[in-house]
C-alpha cells in the first residue's frame, strides 16, 4: 500500500475486531514504525504499554464506562460535543466536519430522523439530568470492545525527557503526535484497526486511575490509549461500513500562500458565485 494510500484510507474503528491476536512480526512492525517518529532534538519522549492480559483490559474497560457514564451527565461536554455532531449523512457531508452522532451511538428509532435528533443535539446540555442514565448503554458497549479486543495500546510522555528552551512541551506534543501518526499508519498498512479510547484519559482523575492501572512513575503522561485488531475482511477491503466513512474540508478552505488571506487566483476564481 502506498503512503498516501494508507493516509487516505486509516480510519477509527468502533466495531469488534477478529478474535485473533496481534502476530509478534505485526506488533514489532508498529513498534518499529513509532521508533522512527521525529522528535525534537531526538529525544523520543514516548514510552508504550503492550496491554493482552484479561485482568488489565477488564480494568481499563471499566474505567471507561465509568468515565463515559459521568461525561454524559456533564452538560459542558455535552455542549462541546453537539458542536462537532452531525445528525444526517447529507448535514455531515455538507459541513465536511465533525462526526456523524450514529457512527458514535445507537440512535433510538425515534430520535433517527434528522428533523427530530438535530435539535436535540443542538441543545444537548439540556439533557444532562437524563444523560447519566442513557450513557449506560455506550459505555456498555464500548466496555465490552475494550474487554473483548486483541490488544490495548497505551502511550505514555517521559517529561524528564524534554529538549531545550521555554517552549519544549510544545514540541514534545508534536513528537508524540507524529509517533501516534505513524502507529495508526502502519496499522493501515497491516489491515490492523485502531479506536482512539479518549474517554479514560479525558479528566485528570481518570488519567490517575489509568495510571496505576499501568504502574507508570509519576514522570510519565497518559497520552493516549488505542484499541488494536485485525479487521474482518469485508471491513478491510470495502467501504460500506460506518468504519469507513469520511469526510474532510476542501483544500481550498485551509491553504492559502504567502498570508494567511492570500489564495491562488484559480482557486479565488472557484470559490467565487457564479
Amino acid at each position: 500500500m502506498e503512503l498516501l494510500e494508507s493516509i487516505i484510507n486509516r480510519r477509527t474503528h468502533r466495531e469488534s475486531f477478529l478474535d485473533e491476536n496481534i502476530s509478534t512480526v505485526h506488533l514489532n512492525r508498529l513498534i518499529e514504525a513509532a521508533r522512527w517518529a521525529p522528535s525534537p532534538f531526538n529525544v523520543q519522549p514516548w514510552h508504550l504499554v503492550v496491554i493482552t492480559t484479561s485482568q488489565k483490559k477488564r480494568a481499563i474497560g471499566k474505567l471507561t464506562a465509568n468515565a463515559i457514564i459521568e461525561q454524559f451527565g456533564d452538560p459542558e461536554f455535552l455542549d462541546d460535543n453537539s458542536r462537532w455532531m452531525r445528525s444526517s449523512i447529507e448535514e455531515w457531508v455538507d459541513c465536511e466536519d465533525g462526526v456523524l452522532l450514529q457512527d458514535q451511538v445507537n440512535v433510538p428509532v425515534g430520535l433517527s430522523k434528522p428533523s427530530v435528533l438535530k435539535p436535540v443535539i443542538k441543545h444537548a446540555s439540556h439533557f444532562s439530568k437524563l444523560g447519566k442514565f442513557g450513557g449506560g448503554k455506550p459505555a456498555e458497549e464500548t466496555e465490552n470492545l475494550i474487554n473483548c479486543a486483541p490488544m490495548l495500546l497505551a502511550i505514555s510522555m517521559d517529561r524528564n525527557r524534554k529538549p531545550p528552551g521555554a517552549g519544549h512541551l510544545r514540541w514534545m506534543w508534536l513528537g508524540m503526535g507524529a509517533m501516534i501518526q505513524n502507529i495508526l499508519l502502519a496499522a493501515t498498512e497491516l489491515k490492523i484497526g485502531s479506536q482512539f479510547i479518549s474517554a479514560a484519559i479525558e479528566r485528570t482523575s481518570d488519567r490517575e486511575k489509568l495510571s496505576k492501572i499501568l504502574d507508570l512513575p509519576s514522570w510519565h503522561e497518559v497520552i493516549s490509549l488505542l484499541r488494536i485488531g485485525y479487521l474482518e475482511k469485508h471491513n478491510a477491503n470495502e467501504n460500506t461500513t460506518r468504519s469507513f466513512r469520511s469526510v474532510r474540508r476542501k483544500t481550498t478552505d485551509f491553504v492559502s500562500y504567502e498570508t494567511y488571506s492570500q489564495k491562488k487566483a484559480d482557486e479565488i476564481k472557484e470559490s467565487s458565485p457564479a
